[in-house]
């Protein structure tokens, strides 16, 4: 466990929430890397049985249609996966990690909150957002290299940058003191020790 660095620790409280809720520096704690690991790891279990749910919802939806699976454009495909896994799964998090007790499922699991500079609401939205584009830019450039080939430079950019930024965050976290990555950066948040 890593202390927080103390320019994290200035006394802002924006409603009921600020870097000083639970106390002094002393008390704030960066988390090591094996317990953040294990926060996403019951994260991603959660989302992997989501999506399972989702093929079986969808699977079965499709099965009742006579003609078997409507066909679809690229377009429509990559309306179709963003509406029902990215933009769900994002609005879940960032209400989760935006309201107390300021943690996702995995995050609850392993005792981990996640605190803010500024308004939770706003800055769990834009960390939750920029921590699934990763996931997003993914999908879309699969889906397009299903339609178009994965050698289209289109397909080929978002997949790179899904990758890389994907990356980029795993990198972040282990090497910053501070634990964050790109997205904290973003939203003003930081993960912490739960001590209450």
């Amino acid at each position: 466990i890593r202390t927080l660095r103390p320019s994290l620790c200035r006394p802002q409280v924006h409603g009921d929430v600020g870097l000083m809720e639970h106390g002094t520096r002393e008390n704030l704690r960066i988390p090591g890397t094996a317990r953040r690991l294990k926060a996403l790891f019951f994260d991603w279990l959660l989302i992997s049985a989501y999506l399972i749910v989702l093929l079986i919802v969808a699977s079965s939806i499709y099965a009742l249609i006579p003609d078997g699976t409507p066909e679809s454009t690229s377009y429509q495909a990559q309306l179709i996966a963003t509406l029902a896994s990215v933009v769900p799964v994002t609005a879940v998090f960032a209400i989760w990690e935006g309201t107390r007790p300021f943690a996702s499922w995995g995050k609850r699991r392993v005792g981990l909150k996640v605190i803010y500079e500024g308004s939770p609401v706003r800055g769990s939205v834009i960390r939750n957002t920029a921590k699934f584009l990763p996931w997003q830019f993914g999908h879309m450039g699969t889906i397009d290299g299903v339609y178009h080939g994965f050698d289209t430079p289109f397909a080929a950019a978002l997949l790179s940058l899904s990758i890389a930024l994907a990356i980029v965050y795993v990198l972040m976290v282990l090497l910053r003191h501070d634990g964050r990555h790109l997205a904290d950066l973003l939203a003003g948040s930081t993960v912490v020790v739960d001590r209450t």
